[in-house]
């Protein structure tokens, strides 16, 4: 198979950058060599000892290490299957990770430690890489819910678009569609918005889709939709199972051997007449005393 090479040089002024002199500056480069990405910079002066240097994309850190030089590297591998194969050779702090060719894409950041010493963007580009932050959403009817999609490409994305599907086909949504929705987007995130949820008309799938100079794509996000008495389930099962445990509790005094009751009313009557007995025999000897 042919390799494809592609070199993209760009210089990027410390000033700006955080250097260290107006005349210091940071080449770099990107290349691609089949499923090869390499990312370059180099310094070409420095006045502060270099400690290392460290690779970032976006705020996430890649790689860092504690090397010398001028010069850095950052590789990635793009395969999706089979071993690994790391390059050998390459100048000081190359790396390699696994990577599809979607995940490659984005802003990465060469940084020359002490943070002084300088840094500088490369930009990889790639189509948009578009993921749902919440891929089922939950809501109750009446309420307002916002569905959102967000991609990290370079370039970033330039149009959005939502669609919910349907057996008729997918619909477009738009600001003010049904008079409930309304989207909000930027070049890295897309919101769609829909007020006075519905529950037989709001659930459903709905895709975002994204686009920009070097393809599309899309996720999809399930919206269930809750009915407003569903809150009243769990409080309406507790006064169920009240209920049902008062009921048994009154079916088994009702239905309790009649020899129990009888046994309680003898108990209860013993002591009267032996209390009556007492007070008889009482009286009857003080009639006695005032005969005599």
């Amino acid at each position: 198979m042919a390799t494809t090479l592609l070199v993209v040089l760009g210089l990027a002024l410390l000033s700006a950058d955080r250097g260290t002199g107006a005349d210091s500056r940071i080449s770099t480069s990107i290349v691609d060599e089949d499923s090869t990405t390499r990312l370059t910079c180099t310094l070409n002066a420095s006045n502060i000892l270099i400690l290392g240097h460290r690779w970032m994309k976006g705020d996430k850190v890649l790689q860092e290490d504690t090397e010398p030089g001028l010069t850095t590297q950052y590789e990635c591998v793009r395969t999706m299957e089979g071993p690994l194969q790391l390059a050998v050779g390459w100048l000081t702090a190359a790396s390699a990770c696994r990577v599809d060719t979607d995940n490659r894409a984005g802003q990465y950041f060469c940084v020359f430690l002490p943070e002084a010493v300088g840094r500088a963007s490369v930009n990889v580009k790639g189509p948009p890489k578009v993921t749902a932050v919440k891929k089922s959403e939950q809501a109750t009817e009446g309420e307002e819910v916002v569905l959102v999609c967000k991609s990290e490409s370079f370039p970033p994305v330039s149009n959005w678009e939502w669609y919910k599907i349907s057996d008729a086909g997918d619909q477009v949504l738009t600001n003010n569609s049904q008079d409930r929705m309304f989207v909000v987007s930027t070049e890295t995130k897309t919101e769609l918005h829909i007020r006075d949820l519905d529950l037989k008309v709001d659930s459903g799938q709905y895709i975002c889709n994204g686009t920009s100079a070097e393809g599309s794509k899309w996720a999809v996000i399930t919206l269930r939709v809750r009915s407003h008495l569903a809150a009243l389930w769990p409080f309406l099962g507790i006064v169920a199972e009240v209920l049902v445990l008062v009921t048994i509790i009154f079916i088994y005094e009702k239905r309790r051997k009649p020899d129990e009751v009888l046994d309680d009313e003898d108990t209860g009557s013993a002591p009267l007449k032996s209390s009556g007995h007492h007070v008889n025999d009482k009286g009857k000897t003080v009639r006695q005393r005032n005969a005599s």
